[in-house]
């Protein structure tokens, strides 16, 4: 490398995560689960994959793990959304990020976070959750599982 030149960082590493974008039918409106990461920034539940697990079961795991939700019915057992974007993790490697979601419905409004890894969660109308929502991919995320979510209600 030439000195003054910047080299691109390339991606050293793909990260996969599986999540479930939750909703629940209050008396005037649906509204969605948003968590608070203790990182700052506000998403859905989501999280990696164990060994030997499936997708769903992923999915599943995390929102319990994350939110106390343990049971939720879900519009498809497929993956509806895709999301993907890059970061930096704490060693300076560039990751590409890429989370599936399934949309689901659950009967609770209860919610227990662990106040560790999630700090705190709302829910949230679409137009409140889009002014909370940190990044613009996770917005354009509960975008489309808003219009899944409206069909689905039909």
């Amino acid at each position: 490398m030439l000195s003054g030149i910047k080299q691109r960082r390339k991606i050293l590493k793909i990260n996969y995560s599986f999540g479930v974008v939750v909703f629940y039918r209050f008396p005037r409106s649906v509204k969605y689960l948003i968590i608070k990461h203790s990182k700052g920034h506000w998403a859905f539940p989501k999280g990696h994959r164990d060994e030997g697990e499936k997708k769903i079961e992923t999915a599943l795991r995390e929102l319990k793990e994350e939110t106390g939700i343990k049971k939720v019915n879900l519009i498809l057992k497929k993956i509806l959304i895709k999301e993907q974007y890059f970061f930096v993790d704490k060693k300076g490697v560039k990751n590409l990020k890429k989370v599936d979601y399934f949309v689901g419905e659950t009967m609770t409004k209860d919610v227990k976070i662990d106040n560790k890894e999630i700090v705190n969660y709302k829910w949230c109308n679409l137009k409140s959750a889009l002014e909370i929502i940190t990044f613009k991919e996770t917005k354009i995320s509960l975008i489309k599982a808003n219009k899944l979510v409206k069909t689905y209600l039909k």
